[in-house]
């Protein structure tokens, strides 16, 4: 976005706002011709102005009730939004303004948000606002450093600076303490920016935390925000992993698999039977490689499929500080991505390896398909198909 779009951005937001009051007026003025029509038959009916009188009254109070109600939603879903969001994006461009160094991050929590959301958004934040990669450092955790190529000159890895039990134990409490999705900085993000920039060198940096972006982006998720606005802040290219002489004993042609337990994919018996037959299904037709990593960095653990003939897995070929690095590198080699509907099989089709994202309950995964399936379109990703598991057992 640059500023010659300004002018058309406050035109459209301006048309919004008249035709969503243009709205709630139209609905106030029936239900004051409402009010006056049924006050009238009241009168009638009762042959007496006391009557008539009550019954008006009554219907006064009924419709100054709804009156309210509209209007308390129309800020709940139209005016706090708008006043949020350019509350996000002055602090956003504060951050940017000047020449101090810029931390990205700390991002410690959920794959999936970082690599459809986080990545994609500070694109758009460094193209948006002309900043050069030198100013820029992204920190995040498992050594996914290249998802951040051309965007930030340096990386650190958050394990390279803590232990994965101490990581896991914070990633624990901050789940407890209901802030799974980083909405607001922590004691503990504070420390790991402060420890960042003691090891960098780094003094006074302004810092672009990921709560900045999901206070920005709540309100699509939400339904209050059109999708347009969502890709009007981020920016979704293709992407290419580096190839290491580590990935040389990968099969040339393999399906790269990884099921983990979640809302999407509970575990349960049936689940388990469902994901094995599919796993041994596929295993007939190629090689299978999973990406299973045996290290409980968070509250997700892998479906395990050693005992499956022809499957491969990685086991002893990564560290807690190279386990995102290490799988997106094999998932980008891979001829096919096949697994849970979320965390790496959003990032396989952005590497143009074809992907099948498997789910038992999609409750919490329709606003992302949707996202994802109008990015993807954008960037022309690998396909993308997302198969309900119930379904896939009635037609296998």
């Amino acid at each position: 976005m640059t500023i010659r779009n300004l002018p058309v951005i406050a035109i459209n937001l301006a048309r919004r706002f008249a035709r969503r009051t243009a709205h709630w007026w139209s609905v106030g003025a029936r239900e004051s011709r409402g009010i006056t029509r049924r006050a009238r038959r009241a009168a009638e009916q009762v042959g007496g102005a006391g009557g008539a009188l009550a019954t008006a009254s009554q219907a006064s109070v009924r419709a100054g009730i709804r009156a309210s109600r509209r209007l308390d939603r129309f800020g709940e879903h139209v005016v706090t939004p708008i006043r949020e969001e350019r509350a996000v994006l002055r602090r956003i461009e504060r951050i940017a303004s000047g020449r101090a160094p810029i931390v990205l991050g700390p991002w410690i929590s959920e794959v999936g948000y970082e690599v459809l959301y986080w990545v994609p958004f500070l694109r758009w934040f460094q193209d948006r606002y002309g900043i050069h990669p030198d100013r820029l450092m992204a920190v995040s955790r498992g050594g996914p450093s290249w998802w951040y190529a051309g965007i930030a000159a340096r990386y650190v890895d958050v394990l390279s600076l803590y232990g994965s039990v101490q990581f896991a134990e914070q990633a624990a409490a901050r789940r407890t303490a209901g802030d799974q999705k980083q909405g607001e900085p922590s004691q503990w993000e504070r420390q790991i920016v402060a420890d960042v920039c003691r090891r960098t060198g780094v003094s006074r940096p302004n810092v672009l935390s990921p709560g900045l972006m999901y206070r920005l982006f709540r309100h699509v998720w939400h339904g209050d925000r059109s999708l347009d606005f969502l890709l009007r802040h981020t920016e979704f290219p293709q992407l290419s992993a580096p190839r290491a002489p580590d990935d040389d004993w990968l099969p040339p042609t393999f399906a790269a698999v990884k099921f983990y337990t979640g809302p999407a994919l509970p575990d349960t018996p049936d689940t388990r039977a469902q994901l094995r037959t599919c796993v041994a299904r596929l295993s007939e037709r190629m090689p299978i490689v999973t990406l299973d990593t045996g290290l409980g960095l968070d509250e997700h653990r892998d479906y395990l499929f050693g005992d499956v003939p022809g499957v491969l897995d990685l086991r002893g070929r990564m560290t807690p500080e190279t386990n995102l690095g290490v799988q997106s590198r094999v998932v980008a080699r891979a001829s096919l991505f096949v697994g849970t509907c979320g965390s790496l099989a959003w990032l396989a089709p952005m590497l143009g390896v074809p992907t099948v994202g498997l789910y038992a309950d999609d409750r919490h995964l329709s606003g992302h398909l949707y996202v994802a399936r109008y990015a993807y379109r954008r960037m022309k990703a690998a396909r993308f198909s997302a198969v309900d598991l119930a379904a896939l057992a009635q037609v296998a």
